[in-house]
């Protein structure tokens, strides 16, 4: 259920939506309150969407003025029989409009980031569907805006004390953010600026269940890096080859090893890849990011492979192979216990 945003001020971008739907993101966010967009126009492309993706089972959230809800907007909705539509209302709530919304067969979503106690506690207490509520944060345009952490958690707390199973969406910034400020779409305000699964890690830390990009377009990279960790918790890491030997190890499967410490990544499989022995070579410092080998010397450690997290000196029993490329050292702080990797090598720099 994690997902993307459509905007309806122009023409969709069909290519990216298809993308985005083939990899795996299974929920689309879309907006027919947006002040920017021209009224005339939003309608025919968000039927265009539903059309284009007529054969997918997708969800659609769609934020709406509750003014704006009546049997037209219902009766245009219920042609598509394959969408699974939340109809988000972000403020004015009332039991006889939650009701509405669920009488029609539609999923109600509330606004996260504004939703009280005494708002939750009248609900809960007059509403025929409490437990088919789910709730989605607010993305915060303008910088310095954007909610704390912690005041997020407060929320989904609160959320989830009513109900444990209840769903809860938040955003995160895209590759091309949208105007007219041009600043990212996050829910959290220093997530703004952060790699997406850095922003993502945050997000579900604090009890939000479904991320959704916020901005207009993710691209390609980041798109598969951040579905393979949603779904599975496998980091995929460009790296920059230094040790043509080691790339035999380098690009097999690996995973976290359960006991891992501190500053650095460990590899439960690596040191059973090792078929020869590792001669000693490039023996550098070992910086944010380095991936080393043991060599030979280090006995039955040889094949050991690790990713830095803090600088390390010197070891002769250790070689530095490849190194994170820089987009992708942030994400490693992520990395946890039993969590999956690969490597893509996107070049390489031979050292002698």
């Amino acid at each position: 259920m994690h997902g993307f945003s459509v905007y309806l001020g122009h023409p969709i971008d069909k290519s990216y939506i298809r993308r985005m739907v083939d990899l795996g993101y299974k929920t689309i966010f879309t907006s027919v309150q947006i002040p920017e967009d021209n009224d005339d126009t939003k309608y025919r492309y968000l039927g265009e969407l539903l059309d284009f993706l007529s054969n997918d089972q997708l969800n659609y959230m769609i934020d709406i003025n509750p003014s704006l809800l009546d049997h037209h907007f219902y009766d245009f909705l219920k042609q598509y029989d394959s969408a699974q539509f939340i109809i988000r209302i972000d403020h004015s709530t009332s039991i006889d409009t939650v009701n509405e919304i669920i009488s029609n067969d539609f999923q109600c979503c509330l606004n996260a980031s504004i939703i009280s106690d005494h708002l939750l506690q009248h609900l809960y207490q007059h509403l025929n569907h409490f437990n088919y509520l789910c709730y989605c944060h607010n993305y915060y345009p303008r910088p310095d805006t954007g909610l704390e952490a912690q005041f997020v958690k407060s929320q989904n707390d609160l959320i989830l004390a009513y109900n444990p199973q209840a769903n809860i969406y938040g955003f995160i910034a895209g590759t091309t953010l949208r105007g007219p400020l041009f600043k990212g779409l996050p829910t959290i305000e220093t997530t703004r600026y952060l790699h997406t699964i850095e922003s993502a890690q945050l997000l579900q830390d604090l009890n939000t269940q479904y991320i959704m990009i916020g901005d207009p377009y993710l691209n390609c990279h980041r798109a598969q890096q951040l579905i393979s960790f949603l779904k599975q918790r496998h980091f995929k890491l460009s790296i920059t080859l230094f040790d043509t030997p080691a790339e035999e190890i380098l690009l097999k499967p690996h995973t976290v090893r359960p006991d891992n410490p501190g500053n650095l990544i460990r590899s439960q499989e690596a040191r059973h890849y090792c078929k020869d022995d590792i001669q000693p070579s490039l023996i550098n410092e070992r910086t944010r990011g380095s991936i080393t080998l043991d060599n030979k010397h280090n006995g039955r450690y040889q094949g050991e492979l690790q990713i830095i997290k803090k600088v390390l000196p010197p070891h002769k029993n250790v070689n530095v192979v490849a190194q994170v490329d820089n987009d992708d050292i942030p994400i490693i702080n992520c990395m946890r216990p039993n969590d999956s990797f690969e490597f893509t090598i996107n070049a390489k720099e031979l050292k002698s």
